[in-house]
């Protein structure tokens, strides 16, 4: 065999492996690309559930925060619950389905006596199991939750945050307490299961 012959089996060879090596580069990046959009749409989803929690949380916040002017909003109604024609959870899927400021989220709400009215049964709704699961709880402090979140944000006279720690004989820190880790919970009985964590 000549040195010309020689030549041309290792330059084969070469083009042989060169292209082998290059399907493997190209199978190879398929495979990270792939795990990389993969990976990309698993953090996308759990932002965006995370987004919707976070949501959830601080509607529940603002309805319980604007609960006493809904009622009052409400007094003139002159319409009874059967002729209602939306129920509370499509009024709440509805209005989380945008992104509103706080302001424009409430004033959604009492854009009509009616949806304030069914909104407002579905609060009271809400807090009568809550009142009935910490009951059933047995435990002082779910009892004292539920007096916490009726004192700031239910009852006829609202109470600061002072006045309620001296009621209940705790910490004012407490009562912020208090509020966050029942507004959870009120969070997935007024908007369901969407309201829980599960990221």
């Amino acid at each position: 065999m000549n040195s010309k012959e020689s030549m041309g089996i290792v330059g084969v060879n070469y083009a042989c492996l060169s292209t082998r090596v290059l399907e493997i580069a190209i199978q190879r990046g398929v495979e990270i690309g792939t795990k990389t959009a993969m990976d990309y749409l698993s953090e996308e989803k759990k932002a965006q559930r995370k987004g919707r929690y976070d949501r959830r949380l601080r509607n529940t916040r603002l309805l319980l925060k604007n609960y006493r002017s809904f009622k009052t909003h409400v007094q003139g109604a002159v319409f009874n619950a059967k002729q209602a024609k939306e129920s509370a959870v499509d009024i709440l899927d509805g209005l989380d389905e945008f992104s509103f400021d706080d302001g424009l989220y409430i004033e959604s709400i009492k854009k009509s006596q009616q949806r304030t009215f069914i909104i407002l049964r579905h609060i009271e709704e809400m807090l009568r199991y809550y009142r009935i699961d910490c009951e059933q709880s047995g435990k002082a402090e779910d009892l004292r939750r539920y007096r916490v979140i009726m004192a700031t944000y239910i009852n006829d006279e609202k109470k600061n945050a002072e006045e309620i720690a001296a009621d209940e004989n705790i910490e004012r820190r407490t009562i912020y307490k208090d509020i966050g880790i029942a507004i959870k919970t009120l969070s997935a009985l007024i908007f369901g299961i969407d309201s829980l964590k599960v990221y």
